[in-house]
């Protein structure tokens, strides 16, 4: 994911790493780095959103005009 971040790749990534850890069978060692790159992936994700949640925008039926969206 270092060439191009792809958000869908990351959440199935993310939901590997949250079964893998939530099985019990990885050691201290690799929990801690599936725990790191779990936090990596998060980050991504939450930029990549709050990215696209400013691209955003409606018109406004009363007068036509586009205006920034709200999103909640």
């Amino acid at each position: 994911m270092a060439d191009k971040f792809i958000y869908e790749d990351a959440v199935k990534e993310l939901q590997d790493i949250v079964n893998k850890l939530g099985s019990g069978n990885v050691s201290l060692d690799e929990s801690l780095k599936l725990y790191t790159r779990g936090i990596e992936l998060s980050k991504l994700c939450d930029e990549k959103l709050k990215e696209i949640e400013q691209k955003f925008s409606v018109v406004d039926p009363s007068t036509g005009e586009e205006k920034e969206a709200e999103v909640k």
